[in-house]
């Protein structure tokens, strides 16, 4: 019984977002960490750009955070615009 109760426990509890894959489903919970700095981008360009406009598209952003994004997006080489 102890142990159900644990692995429900565990099931429920949200992973942090330095653990969730740039191409999982919930990426999108990386956005802000990314965008602030806290988290990093993907390291290749491409990557870096696929993750920057899911973040555009996907993630509901302040006016603040959308700003930066975009700066970021344009400092990427091929990487267009949001």
């Amino acid at each position: 019984m102890i142990g159900a109760a644990l692995i429900v426990t565990a099931a429920a509890t949200p992973a942090p977002e330095s653990a969730i894959r740039w191409d999982a489903k919930n990426a999108y919970l990386k956005c802000d960490g990314a965008i602030d700095g806290s988290i990093a981008w993907p390291a290749e360009p491409e990557a870096a750009c696929v993750a920057m406009l899911m973040c555009a598209n996907e993630r509901a952003l302040s006016a603040q955070r959308e700003r930066q994004l975009i700066e970021q997006i344009r400092r990427v080489p091929g990487c267009g615009e949001p």
